[in-house]
């Protein structure tokens, strides 16, 4: 196994696809600093599958892929082929050369493929294992790994040796080997736990089985005990009834009596409430005068209390003004003192500051005559450095003719004594040349013309493949959307099923009928009809009040049915006799704008007299509300008034009205609808993978190594 290619495009520094072929005699790859040396081995180990950004000097895995510069845009994907050749049969496959590729995406999405066909990197690891050739193996050796097996680092021999003796794939098959043991340890753990939390709940319910049966059992002699206790006790009840009637009748006399007492009393009363209306007014008219006089007086004492305070204020204020004019004056005697021998220090500063004055005025003009000395001195001084640097470029100039001259020289005298040596032969080797020269000149033309055929054959080639893989967009773009609504339909099958076998949104006594066998497929009005959802809330709001009602053939099926509830005292339900319907007939009436809701729903045909019975009088508007003077209910197309010949009711719209109409005839259409659905995404999944073997067969048969 060699490896004979490695094509690179976009890739760290390589932007456009640079091919490098590996051909014999090939045994390392040379070049200056920051030439990409180090880039070519990094492309090795990425296209091997390396997914540590740190080992491929990178700090994410976006990095490797060309950036761009300031005269280039940046690309959109790196694209990596490693070739080898497979002619001794070292890997696993009837193929001769094995070309391996890694993509990666600026939007983070990553592909692996084996001879132009997708494939997983696990795929590909396994076929190289054991050949020691992998993204961390010792067949791609960087300088720093060179150190690591000098210095045994993490024992970087061992694995060396390991892998030519070529023990590593069975420590790696051992590795998973142990870490499936772990995990199916850990699964059998699981289920001991599982076992022993079923066998407690087993106890459990077992207990619970004992206490139903016990409770069912008390019950019936708590039934029959309250029947002997519920009779005894209206024996009881009626002979105290007869009792209490009897102290009616005498407490009814002595009412009587009473009332008229009580009448007597009360006129008394209200002449003697008339004669206190009149004291209690007399006594508000002194009381008001008297609250008059109280609040004049607390107003003068308010103001005398007020005004001695003032005094008192102003007497204080008149002590403090005293105090702090005898400070003030203390305080100025001081200030006096100060100021005088201010006066003293400023005279003496003042003298100071002029003979300081004269002495700096005298060293300013000799920094002055420095200054302009120093500035001559450096003229000078840039002047002979100019001078200097002039000559010595001129010197370097002249001695540098001077060896370019002579290196021409001694170029021309070989020159000049090979043409001396080589003019014979030459003289007698043009006839054998000028024919050489026309056989080369034929056979450029003949593959010139082969070119120009390969190149228009891999144009039409090109086109083919990227032809075939938007192909292959378009359908993996119809599989996902298939697999979308799969999903959706999946789910709401789901839902539906589940509400449908829990009967979510009926009451205690549906759901238990339904659980008995002779009921067990009596359907739901709910169950037999459907509409178009567009009309479903409307409908239903309508058919609320029947919606919980089962549907039975006879009248002794529904007498049946009340039997099993009234025995187990579990509550009550409805039925419609489909038997005592068969005779109900109407004659439909017509509204300009309005649609009558026997059109909109679907039903089974022996349920017909039924919903005419329901919806016989039933219509749905849509725009303007039509005027009807007939027994006749109008809809809302949204379900949000209902209108009858003398009332309206209306309101606003659940968010989860309309989801119990249909629920069985639903399910059975999701379910149609996801068998298609199925049927459609293995057609398509078909329809990929042949596209994409499509693809591959014509990348295999690309002629670039040709041209």
């Amino acid at each position: 196994m060699q490896l004979t290619k490695l094509e690179l495009k976009g890739f760290k520094s390589f932007a456009d696809r640079v091919v490098i072929n590996f051909d014999e005699g090939i045994t390392g790859i040379v070049g200056p600093n920051g030439c990409g040396k180090s880039n070519v081995v990094d492309s090795i180990r990425w296209v091997l599958g390396e997914q540590k950004t740190r080992v491929l000097r990178s700090d994410k895995m976006e990095s490797v892929i060309f950036n761009g510069t300031k005269n280039r845009k940046q690309t959109q994907m790196a694209e990596v082929s490693l070739t080898f050749n497979n002619t001794k049969n070292l890997l696993p496959t009837e193929y001769a050369q094995i070309t391996i590729t890694r993509r990666y995406y600026r939007s983070g999405d990553s592909e692996y493929m084996l001879n132009g066909v997708t494939c997983r990197l696990k795929d590909i690891t396994n076929l190289f294992l054991d050949t020691g050739i992998a993204s961390n193996s010792y067949a791609i050796i960087e300088l720093k790994m060179v150190d690591d097996i000098l210095n045994d680092k993490d024992n970087s021999r061992r694995l060396l040796f390991e892998e030519a003796a070529g023990i590593s794939k069975f420590k790696i098959r051992k590795k998973e080997t142990l870490r499936k043991l772990d995990d199916t340890d850990a699964d059998l753990d699981r289920v001991e736990d599982l076992l022993f939390e079923i066998d407690k709940n087993l106890r459990s319910l077992e207990r619970q089985a004992n206490q139903a049966k016990k409770y069912y059992e008390v019950k019936e002699e708590y039934k029959n005990s309250s029947i002997a206790l519920a009779k005894k006790a209206m024996t009881n009840q009626q002979e105290t009834h007869d009792a209490i009637q009897k102290e009616i009748q005498e407490e009814s006399d002595k009412r009587l009596a009473l009332n008229t007492l009580v009448n007597e009393k009360e006129s008394a009363i209200e002449k003697a409430k008339s004669d206190l209306i009149n004291k209690e007014k007399l006594l508000s008219s002194r009381q008001k005068s008297l609250n008059e006089h109280v609040s004049k007086i607390r107003q003068y004492e308010s103001d005398k209390k007020i005004k001695n305070e003032r005094q008192n204020f102003l007497q204080d204020k008149i002590e403090t003004l005293k105090e702090q004019i005898e400070t003030d004056k203390q305080s100025n005697e001081r200030t006096s003192i100060s100021l005088e021998g201010l006066q003293r220090e400023l005279v003496e500063a003042e003298t100071e500051f002029q003979s300081t004055r004269q002495t700096i005025e005298s060293l300013q003009d000799d920094y002055e005559k420095q200054k302009a000395l120093t500035a001559e001195a450096q003229q000078k001084l840039d002047q002979l450095n100019q001078y200097f640097s002039e000559k010595r470029e001129h010197n370097f100039q002249i001695m540098k003719e001077i060896e370019i001259k002579d290196i021409q020289l001694k170029s021309m005298m070989g020159e000049l004594s090979k043409t001396s040596e080589d003019s014979s032969s030459q003289s007698a080797n043009i006839e054998e040349f000028q024919k050489k020269l026309a056989e080369i000149e034929r056979e450029r033309k003949s593959r010139l013309a082969e070119f120009e055929k390969l190149k228009k054959s891999e144009e039409a080639l090109l086109e083919k493949i990227k032809g075939q893989e938007e192909k292959i967009t378009t359908a993996k773009d119809e599989l996902s959307k298939i697999n979308r609504n799969l999903d959706a339909k999946q789910n709401e099958f789901n839902l539906t099923k589940s509400l449908v076998d829990n009967l979510e949104g009926f009451p205690e006594a549906i759901k238990f009928l339904k659980k008995q066998a002779k009921f067990k497929n009596a359907p739901l009005l709910s169950d037999i009809l459907s509409c178009p959802e567009d009309y479903r809330v409307a409908i239903e709001n309508f058919l609320e009040p029947y919606m919980n009602y089962y549907v039975v053939d006879s009248y002794n099926d529904a007498l049946a049915a009340v039997k099993i509830l009234n025995d187990s005292s579990i509550g009550k339900a409805n039925f419609f006799i489909l038997d005592q319907l068969k005779s109900f007939s109407v004659t439909n009436s017509a509204f300009p704008g309005a649609k009558p809701a026997t059109q909109l729903v679907e039903f089974d045909p022996k349920f017909k007299n039924l919903i005419q019975f329901l919806l016989s009088n039933v219509f749905i508007y849509e725009a303007e509300l039509p005027s009807s003077d007939e027994d006749v209910v109008f809809l809302d197309k949204s379900g949000q008034l209902t209108k009858r010949q003398f009332s309206v009711s209306g309101g606003s719209v659940g968010l989860f009205e309309g989801k119990r109409i249909g629920r069985a005839k639903n399910l059975e259409k999701l379910e149609a609808e996801i068998k298609l659905l199925i049927k459609d995404q293995d057609t398509s999944e078909k329809s990929v993978t042949k596209l994409q073997m499509e693809l591959g067969d014509l990348r295999i048969s690309s002629k670039t190594e040709q041209i």
